[in-house]
């Protein structure tokens, strides 16, 4: 039967007025990963394939599957500026502060 892919670990930190998220997500493309910036949230969908998959495993610390993350943000942030990007496995969204923000932004994921 196979594992239920786990949410990865989360980093959320500030810095330069702007905060940023930072996700290890193995095994993901950029066209299977959906972000949503919101003034006070990031919503995450990801579908991550790994090609042995269907293996018998002696040991598997890290998993792979789609998974969903709503994350509260700890301050405004300005959706309409902010970016995503995905490189060697790991996503970076960058969302400048702001203490007005508003609305909702999907930024393509880079």
């Amino acid at each position: 039967m196979p594992l239920k892919a786990a949410t990865p670990p989360v980093n959320v930190y500030e810095g330069n007025g702007q905060l940023s998220v930072v996700i290890p997500i193995p095994g993901a493309h950029p066209s299977n990963v959906d972000v949503i910036v919101g003034a006070t949230t990031l919503r995450l969908d990801a579908k991550c394939k790994y090609l042995q998959e269907d293996q018998h495993y002696h040991r598997r610390d890290w998993q792979v599957g789609s998974w969903r993350a709503e994350i509260e943000l700890p301050g405004l942030v300005d959706p309409a500026r902010s970016r995503a990007t995905l490189n060697h496995g790991v996503l970076v969204v960058m969302a400048p502060l702001s203490e007005a923000g508003e609305g909702e932004h999907r930024p393509a994921v880079e």
